[in-house]
């Protein structure tokens, strides 16, 4: 699978169209996964890991870019090892 590396308000659209399709989803933040080393990743997510990617330097940013409208949940022990922190909607 090869990731669509997409911008803010690209991920402000796919996120609307899942809540207009009434499609649970969310963010899954990674830190320095395997196909993208030493950045910051939010991938979207519907029942699986989608295409649709953000990239960043610093989890700051990548927080800013995320749409308005999610609530955080932080890493789980059964959740792989770069995951970070997962938004969902609310």
């Amino acid at each position: 699978m090869f990731d669509q590396i997409i911008d803010a308000a690209t991920a402000l659209d796919v996120q609307a169209n899942a809540t207009t399709a009434n499609i649970l989803f969310g963010w899954i933040i990674e830190h320095d996964p395997p196909e993208h080393p030493g950045s910051y990743v939010a991938r979207f997510a519907t029942t699986h890991p989608t295409i649709y990617v953000m990239l960043a330097d610093t989890l700051a940013e990548l927080h800013a870019m995320l749409p308005p409208g999610l609530a955080r949940s932080p890493r789980l022990p059964v959740d792989p090892l770069e995951v970070v922190e997962i938004w969902f909607s609310k």
